[in-house]
């Protein structure tokens, strides 16, 4: 029920007057992701599936390819990194161990780091170039639905924000888009206020032995 303004508290202030996106806490110049040839993303469990549709999204919008790894097993397998790569560390939290271990060695190999967290203070964004917080609050579900959805925002701003300095997507086609984007709190709204048809649903497989979910596209990691 908290999703629909933690999604509007994600996209608050990242939109300038003039309709283009600001992202403040980057701290990385337009010109050193210009220079991007490569994006990794890594994250653990919920994060990690947020870092699957980001890929979609990113090699569409920015043109870049995008690999996404599993934290615990990026600096085992000696990626190959320089400082034209963005490692894109996601982490609720800000302190899963994993991703904070990956996020150092993706520094000691000159990569560029950016972390999405929800924590303000949290070590992640200490540790990273730039960061965007998706201020989603406390996650009160043990299915982490909030800080998903939050964080599928975030990774579209990032998107549409490499898009938009590196010149792959013209200014109205990213204003189009986040339009888009900002409608997102009242649709998911409006889902919630119809729900009753997806518990019935729900309640008419409860006792199933066995489920087969299928999905195309972002669906896919959904």
């Amino acid at each position: 029920a908290e999703q629909p303004r933690a999604v509007a508290d994600t996209l608050l202030g990242r939109i300038g007057a003039d309709g283009r996106l600001l992202l403040d806490e980057m701290r990385m110049s337009d010109q050193q992701l210009r220079e991007v040839d490569k994006v990794i993303i890594v994250a653990c469990g919920t994060a990690n599936h947020a870092g699957m549709i980001a890929k979609y999204a990113i090699e569409h919008w920015a043109g870049l390819p995008c690999e996404v790894e599993l934290a615990h097993e990026f600096r085992y397998r000696d990626p190959i990194l320089n400082p034209n790569t963005l490692v894109i560390a996601i982490s609720q939290s800000g302190e899963t161990m994993d991703t904070l271990m990956a996020v150092r060695h993706a520094r000691e190999q000159h990569a560029k780091v950016l972390g999405i967290c929800n924590v303000n203070g949290s070590t992640l964004p200490r540790e990273c170039d730039g960061v965007l917080y998706t201020h989603a609050g406390p996650e009160i579900a043990v299915a982490s639905t909030k800080a998903f959805l939050t964080q599928l925002v975030a990774v579209y701003l990032i998107a549409l924000y490499l898009a938009q300095v590196r010149g792959t997507k013209w200014g109205d086609e990213v204003f189009a888009m986040i339009q888009l984007l900002a409608q997102m709190p009242d649709k998911v709204e409006k889902v919630l206020e119809t729900m009753d048809p997806v518990r019935a649903l729900a309640r008419s497989l409860a006792d199933e032995r066995c489920v087969l979910f299928l999905g195309r596209h972002v669906g896919f990691p959904v």
